[in-house]
């Protein structure tokens, strides 16, 4: 098969092939998913082109938002050729020669999966699909997907990788799993209550040779991603969010000796200190105290945890404690919610009657140096702690440790937590002990290493010295040297 416009010829690798060659008649709903890189992209782009002789032929083509809309219009427009108009106002469309329009927009909010309800389409793209949070959203989008006008029958072309609001929901509706037939050998099902085809066609970066061989650094990079992302977008594995969110917590890696940890840099003079809190009452309160290397090798040394206790009980407590070991702690950072005005935080805790001041006003005014509210982007923060703890056995180190035996609730709950299962890259939020791995989240969102100063070589000091001669210029006080007659 070759697809072919004025300027571009393009020929689809098999799988996008197999994908481009199921008809209307047989499928309804085609999902291209699996790793990064397959092709999934340029297969839609010419998937949902191909009806375009038809003059009443009108098609739909969604991304989730506006920056990802653009980039996909200017790949569109490049393979569409210039015999094709792209009318960039809104709607965003493009017209061909026989008249055919495709529109595209974006899931920007709620009500743009409603917005298209009583539209017809033939054909419906829907890009990052694993984007939409719910099934119900979905099938919002694709009742516009129909056709009255002979000739035309509706069809549905999506691509998704594993991972994102929307796994749970897609997996179930397409029947992912381990032991899935070849693209050739699948034929896809029928579902009962639509009585509908639908079809899921696996791809990885391996089904993309040119991308391969044009940019071996992009694998790399995927390849050197912590689980389960390098599972997930390398490999296109929809099971890796089951189950334990860290999964390369090895406490014989993660968990050193005081004195391995000194060899590594922790305990230097030069290192950064911080502090994290999440805040609880009736739940655990959460406490971490950790340093940054210059290299940005992080070592979490102490906690304090437990329940029902006032914020200015802790907050003594953590003040002492930071005043006994004589650290400077350059920022500690705190849960957000801890800012909102509560009754409930006294500002000591035989007062009767409580004062409007906050969570965070309390801590402060029992001594926790230098608190701030943290970034609580969930996602991000969960994967750069993931991030932080991958290694290579044999090749390379995690670039964070706990010192033994000084955070013993932090080092109980971070194998114990999951990932949710409506959001995979989010650890689930009920019935988990997440408090002190939410305080280490808080924590590793703000990374400040410190410069280390640059060393002078012996040569470089001999150097200088001997310029400073031949200038005729004096010795500074106290700066001796000599020569030697040889």
């Amino acid at each position: 098969m070759e697809t072919k416009t004025e300027n571009v010829v393009w020929t689809p690798w098999p799988k996008q092939a197999f994908a481009l060659s199921i008809k209307p008649e047989q499928v309804y709903e085609i999902l291209y998913g699996g790793s990064r890189g397959p092709g999934k992209t340029d297969c839609g782009i010419v998937w949902v082109a191909e009806p375009t002789d038809h003059p009443s032929f009108q098609a739909l083509v969604i991304r989730r938002n506006v920056n990802d809309l653009y980039d996909w219009v200017n790949r569109a427009e490049s393979m569409y050729g210039p015999r094709v108009k792209l009318v960039r106002s809104s709607p965003i469309h493009f017209t061909f020669p026989a008249g055919a329009r495709i529109y595209v927009g974006h899931l920007k909010d709620e009500d743009a999966y409603t917005k298209y309800q009583g539209h017809e389409y033939a054909r419906c793209l829907i890009e990052e699909a694993e984007l939409i949070p719910s099934e119900l959203l979905y099938e919002q989008l694709i009742s516009s997907c129909r056709s009255t006008v002979p000739g035309l029958k509706p069809q549905v072309f999506l691509t998704a990788n594993p991972l994102g609001p929307g796994h749970s929901w897609l997996k179930a509706r397409f029947r992912i799993g381990k032991d899935y037939p070849t693209y050739k050998e699948y034929e896809g099902f029928i579902d009962e209550a639509s009585g509908r085809g639908r079809i899921y066609i696996s791809g990885t970066i391996d089904d993309n040779p040119t991308l391969m061989e044009n940019d071996p650094e992009y694998v790399k990079s995927i390849e050197a991603m912590p689980e389960p992302w390098r599972s997930a977008w390398r490999y296109g594995d929809w099971d890796i969010f089951v189950g334990q969110y860290f999964k390369e917590w090895n406490p014989q890696v993660h968990i050193v000796s005081e004195f391995v940890a000194r060899h590594r840099g922790y305990g230097q003079g030069i290192n950064n200190r911080f502090g994290a809190i999440d805040w609880g009452y009736a739940n655990p309160f959460a406490w971490l105290s950790y340093e940054v290397t210059p290299d940005k090798t992080i070592f979490f040394d102490h906690e304090y945890y437990g329940i029902e206790r006032h914020p200015a009980q802790w907050g003594e407590d953590i003040r002492a404690h930071c005043e006994s070991h004589k650290w400077q702690i350059w920022a500690t950072f705190g849960d957000p919610s801890m800012w909102a005005r509560n009754p409930m935080s006294w500002t000591k805790p035989e007062t009767v009657s409580y004062t409007d001041q906050s969570i965070a006003d309390a801590l402060m005014s029992s001594g926790v140096p230098n608190l701030v509210p943290a970034n609580n982007d969930r996602i991000l923060g969960w994967r750069n702690v993931a991030q932080f703890m991958h290694y290579v056995a044999k090749e390379s180190q995690p670039s964070v440790y706990i010192i033994e035996g000084t955070c013993p609730n932090l080092v109980r709950t971070i194998p114990l937590m999951l990932r949710d299962e409506k959001n995979p890259e989010d650890i689930a939020k009920k019935d988990q002990e997440d408090h002190a791995c939410d305080a280490m989240r808080y924590g590793m969102m703000h990374l400040r290493a410190p410069v280390a100063p640059k060393k002078v070589r012996p040569a470089d000091i001999a150097e200088a010295r001997f310029q400073k001669l031949m200038m005729s210029e004096e010795l500074e006080e106290n700066e001796v040297w000599t020569y030697e007659y040889g």
